[in-house]
C-alpha cells in the first residue's frame, strides 16, 4: 500500500509536468509519540450515540477549500458549528462556495489568508482571533508537481525551474529545495513547515482545540518505503509543523490533536496534483470500515470521507486530546457517528 502512495506521486511528476529530485532524508525533531499496543477496528455493529462537541464553539479549518479541508467544512457546518473557512486566495473561496452548494450546506463565513505568505499574517490573525478549535488542513505534494506553483514561478514553469535549480545546486537535493523555497515557490518547507510557524503565531486566545491532519510515515521517515516518500522533506516539513503546533496549543492550555491518514482515496476531486486525484481512485464499497492506532503504526489508505468524520469526531473527544493516532480504512462497512466515538474511545483511552 504504501509502495502505491510512492509510485502514484513518481507517476504524478510526469502527469503534472514535475520533476522529482534524487534525495535522500535529512533530520528534524519531533514531539514524543504514545506508541501503544492498541488497535481499534469498527465493522459496523451499533453503540449508543455520544455528545457532540459545542454548538458555541467557533471552528476555524485552515486549508478550507482543498479536498480534505472542504469535507471538514462540509461535516463541521452539518454539525450546526458557526465555521470560518480559511482559504488561500480568491479562486479557492470560490471553489469551497461552490462546494457547499453542491452538498446542499449552510455557506459558511470565507477567510482569504495564505499560510504560505509572510504578508498575510495580519489577514490570517484576524481569521484565527475568535477562534476556540481549529482544524489544519493545509499540504503541498510530496514531490514537485504544479501544486509547488508559487512566488515567481508559474504552473507551466515549475518543471523548468526545478531542473534548473537542481542543476545549479550541483544536484544536491537539500540544497534545491532550500532555492526553490527561497523563490516562493509552495514546497513542504513553505506550506508545511514555515505555515505552521505562522499559523502558530497567529493563534487566537480563546483556542481550547487545535487539531492537524498530517500523515502517516512521519516518526518512520527515515525506513523504507518512507524514506522514498521524504526524498523532498515533505514528512520532515509535518514533523516540524507536529511539533510547533503541538507545543503552541499547550502554552495557550489548549489541547492538541494530530491526524495520520494513509494515501488518501475517494472525492472530492478538485485539485488535480496528483495520480490519487487525476485518476480519481477510490476505494470499493466493502472497504469502508475505520481502524485506529495510537501514534504512527499504521499502514494503508484512506477515503477523504472518512478523515473527514474522524476530524470532527476527534474534536469532540476527550480520547484524542494530546496525542496523535493513525486512521485507515480496512474492509467492513462505514461506521455511524456514534460508533466512531466509541472507535476512538477504545483505541485511544485503552
Amino acid at each position: 500500500s504504501m509502495w502505491l502512495i510512492v509510485l502514484q506521486h513518481l507517476a504524478a511528476v510526469v502527469v503534472t509536468d514535475g520533476l522529482l529530485l534524487a534525495c535522500g532524508p535529512r533530520t528534524r525533531w519531533s514531539t514524543a509519540r504514545r506508541e501503544l499496543p492498541v488497535v481499534g477496528v469498527w465493522r459496523g455493529f451499533q453503540r449508543a450515540e455520544s455528545p457532540a462537541a459545542a454548538a458555541e464553539d467557533v471552528v476555524a479549518v485552515v486549508g478550507a477549500s482543498g479536498n480534505v479541508g472542504t469535507l471538514v467544512t462540509v461535516r463541521f457546518v452539518e454539525e450546526g458549528h458557526k465555521v470560518r473557512g480559511i482559504v488561500r486566495n480568491e479562486e479557492g473561496a470560490d471553489r469551497l462556495r461552490d462546494r457547499m452548494v453542491v452538498e446542499a450546506a449552510e455557506l459558511p463565513e470565507v477567510a482569504v489568508a495564505d499560510v504560505a505568505s509572510a504578508s498575510d499574517v495580519e489577514a490570517l490573525r484576524e481569521a484565527l482571533r475568535d477562534a476556540t478549535v481549529v482544524v489544519v488542513c493545509t499540504g503541498t505534494t510530496a514531490f514537485p508537481t504544479k501544486a509547488w506553483a508559487g512566488g515567481d514561478v508559474g504552473v507551466g514553469e515549475v518543471a523548468s525551474t526545478v531542473l534548473s535549480t537542481w542543476l545549479d545546486c550541483g544536484g544536491n537535493a537539500r540544497d534545491t529545495v532550500d532555492a526553490l523555497s527561497a523563490r516562493g515557490m509552495n514546497t513542504p518547507d513553505v506550506v508545511d513547515a514555515a505555515g505552521a510557524e505562522r499559523l502558530a503565531e497567529c493563534l487566537g486566545p480563546k483556542l481550547r482545540r487545535l487539531l492537524l491532519v498530517s500523515s502517516i510515515g512521519v516518526t518512520r521517515r527515515r525506513s523504507m518505503p518512507f524514506a522514498v516518500l521524504n526524498a523532498c522533506f515533505v514528512l520532515d516539513a509535518k514533523a516540524q509543523a507536529e511539533a510547533v503546533l503541538a507545543e503552541a496549543a499547550e502554552r495557550r492550555g489548549a489541547a492538541w490533536t494530530v491526524v495520520r491518514p494513509g494515501q488518501l482515496f475517494g472525492p472530492p476531486y478538485e485539485n488535480n496534483n496528483y495520480l490519487g486525484t487525476i485518476f480519481r481512485l477510490d476505494k470499493s464499497d466493502d472497504t469502508r470500515a475505520v481502524l485506529v492506532q495510537p501514534g504512527d503504526t499504521a499502514l494503508g489508505d484512506t477515503l477523504r470521507s472518512t478523515l473527514a468524520d474522524v476530524v470532527v469526531r476527534a474534536a469532540a473527544s476527550d480520547a484524542t486530546r494530546n496525542l496523535d493516532f493513525s486512521v485507515v480504512n480496512v474492509k467492513g462497512d462505514a461506521p455511524s457517528k456514534a460508533q466512531l466515538d466509541t472507535l476512538l474511545a477504545e483505541a485511544l483511552l485503552s
